[in-house]
């Protein structure tokens, strides 16, 4: 069966364990205390003796106590800075069992000064500290991930070094009243940096522990100035004060683990009222696919509506499912995407396609932030496929509808401007005809060119409607050869030179080679740089220029057509090499159109395999970049194409300044 997010099994086997390792901790401490009592039973021991005895006794068990709530603090935030800080207080426990901290010296049942502190076992607690400060340390990770050996070293150093410093000369140094205050102040001062550390984690992290624990090692702070300002003292009462500020430093922890114990109880009952009305949102979910996954795809939790779809009984069914998933994930175009989005903002929305395309999902990716060192995700979607393609379908007959409808009305206007002319005409032959004109040849040969002109303007509409009706239905193909493609394209552009010197407009060609042999179709080539020529002498003022440059390297030539023109606007050049797209569509603009010849450009550059774009600035001009491949993988001989005047004047039949 799949993972839930929290295992209730696993949850009650860890609060038993807990559970048992706090009775045996009791039990034990509580036998130790017990054989104290009752082995002494008998013993005539002199006040001072007793006050000893208990002193040890309930400083040893509150030490144990701090430890073993430091433990359990450590238990539910799994922070590694809490255990270490736990072996501090471990050593501070071994220390008071064994006589080397709150140590009292009697001489005939009198107290005498005892300045003497254990370096040696002190020391390894202050590295404790400072290791636990330490933001990211390795050796605090090596710790933590060891942390039976950890406690038997501690318990281990601190037995041992405190036999070898009292039993070894080279120490003596250390039982001078100098170095006792020399000692405390440097305690006293890695105490308080210590301190202040937690504290700031604490309000940084939330913790409440971290406070709790800076309170307890800055009373050791004080523990240490007050052994400095009491080491001249040899009153009784001074080194009870200085056990009741040991006494209190255990409380501390004890205390706030506690109380830190009840407030993480309360937040967990509200969590988990919480989860409850997450599992009835989610599992009962009969909209949506629900389900939680780490990193390597494993499937921690799904949704009953997810596991019925998948048909997931068992964890063979969830690693099957991992598998497919991991497949799919492979073959997302947007996966970085997705990553990225997760990783700076921790969440994603979006839709994402099938393999095949058939099928189209919303879904929802966050992040769950856990204490693991994998990452968690939840993610819900839904099937929105049917919804999608009845929006695509309404959405592709409005368009359709609009398109065909501007056509239809572009198409008609353009028709009907050579009609009339061809109406209008006829009618002033008829007037002549009817006057009895005696040279009706003069007559006619004033009309002549008009006639001729409307001509090929409705013949080139005819041949784009029909040439585009081939685009739609795949049936345009080219003729393809080996042609010399720079001489095809000064040959087109020296044929429109008359055309636009009719608006005083200066054409120029440069190109940086001579000669590039390429596999193509030239009548179509003839016809794509016609067109572009066409529109760029239409909607250039007079006395501009327009620039037609070739560029030619060794794998592709670009062709760039430049005009000084009206140029066109941003939302307009992502749709003119669209099917029956003009940027004006008014009936009353100044240009001429039926808005089909970039897009039989756009085909043509297509069956060539190769790409045209458009950079423009409106005011400024257009340049339409063709680029073309190399499609001649070595030399070969290649033949010779003449332009076709009569192409020329029916490409440009539509500019009016022919007529002047």
């Amino acid at each position: 069966m799949i993972k839930n997010v929290i295992s209730d099994r696993i949850l009650i086997e860890k609060e038993r364990k807990l559970f048992e390792k706090i009775i045996f901790t009791i039990f034990l401490v509580s036998c130790i205390y017990i054989f104290n009592i009752f082995s002494r039973i008998g013993e005539e021991k002199s006040y001072l003796e007793s006050t000893l005895f208990f002193i040890r006794s309930f400083s040893s068990i509150l030490s144990l106590l701090a430890f073993g709530s430091c433990l359990i603090s450590y238990n539910r935030v799994k922070k590694d800075s809490i255990f270490i800080i736990a072996l501090m207080y471990l050593g501070l426990s071994v220390g008071i069992a064994s006589g080397q901290i709150d140590f009292f010296s009697f001489y005939y049942e009198e107290y005498t000064l005892f300045s003497y502190t254990t370096v040696s076992t002190s020391i390894i607690r202050i590295l404790l500290l400072i290791i636990a400060i330490i933001p990211e340390s390795k050796i605090n990770t090596y710790i933590a991930n060891n942390k039976k050996i950890s406690i038997l070293f501690v318990i281990s150093y601190t037995l041992v070094f405190n036999v070898v410093e009292k039993n070894i000369s080279v120490f003596n140094f250390f039982y001078s009243t100098k170095f006792f205050i020399m000692y405390n102040c440097f305690l006293m001062a890695i105490y308080i940096i210590t301190s202040v550390r937690l504290f700031l984690m604490g309000v940084k992290e939330k913790e409440y522990i971290f406070l709790v624990l800076s309170s307890s090692i800055f009373m050791l702070a004080i523990k240490a100035i007050y052994a400095i300002y009491a080491v001249d003292s040899t009153s009784f009462y001074v080194k009870l004060t200085s056990v009741s500020i040991t006494y209190v430093i255990f409380l501390i922890v004890i205390a706030g683990s506690f109380i830190e114990l009840y407030l993480y109880i309360n937040r967990t009952k509200i969590l988990n009222e919480n989860l409850e009305l997450f599992y009835d949102l989610t599992d009962n979910n009969k909209h949506s696919f629900m389900y939680i996954c780490d990193e390597d795809g494993e499937i921690l939790y799904g949704n009953k509506k997810f596991k019925e779809h998948y048909k997931i009984y068992s964890q063979d069914d969830a690693k099957r499912l991992k598998l497919y998933f991991s497949l799919s994930e492979s073959r997302l175009c947007n996966k970085d995407e997705i990553m990225k989005s997760l990783n700076t903002k921790g969440i994603w929305r979006g839709i994402i396609k099938s393999i095949d395309g058939n099928m189209s999902i919303d879904c929802s990716i966050q992040v769950i932030e856990t204490s693991g060192e994998k990452k968690e995700y939840a993610i819900t979607y839904m099937d929105i496929s049917q919804v999608i393609n009845k929006e695509l379908e309404i959405e592709k007959m409005k368009v359709y509808n609009k398109e065909k409808t501007e056509f239809m009305s572009n198409i008609s206007h353009e028709l009907r401007t050579p009609i009339n002319i061809f109406y209008s005409t006829i009618q002033l032959l008829d007037i002549s005809l009817q006057k009895h004109e005696k040279d009706f040849r003069k007559v006619y040969s004033r009309y002549r060119k008009t006639l001729h002109v409307n001509c090929k303007r409705m013949l080139r509409l005819i041949n784009n409607v029909v040439d585009i009706s081939k685009i739609e239905t795949g049936i345009l193909k080219g003729k393809f050869d080996y042609y010399n493609l720079i001489a095809i394209v000064e040959d087109v552009t020296l044929s429109v030179v008359n055309y636009a010197q009719l608006k005083s407009i200066n054409i120029q060609f440069d190109t940086n080679d001579e000669e590039f042999i390429s596999k193509c179709d030239p009548s179509m080539m003839e016809r794509a740089l016609l067109n572009l020529l066409s529109n760029a002498i239409k909607f250039t003022p007079e006395s501009k220029n327009i620039y037609v440059n070739v560029y030619v390297n060794d794998d592709f030539v670009e062709i760039n057509i430049k005009d000084e023109g009206i140029g066109i606007s941003q939302s307009d050049k992502s749709a003119i090499f669209e099917r029956f797209v003009q940027a004006d569509k008014s009936l009353t603009r100044e240009n001429e159109g039926s808005g089909i010849g970039l897009s039989i450009v756009k085909s043509i550059i297509d069956l060539h395999d190769g790409y045209i774009s458009v950079e423009s600035k409106v005011g400024e001009g257009s340049t339409f970049k063709i680029i073309l491949p190399n499609r001649c993988d070595e030399y070969v001989n290649y033949k010779i194409y003449d332009i076709n005047n009569y192409n020329t004047e029916l490409e440009l039949s539509d500019i009016y300044e022919v007529l002047v």
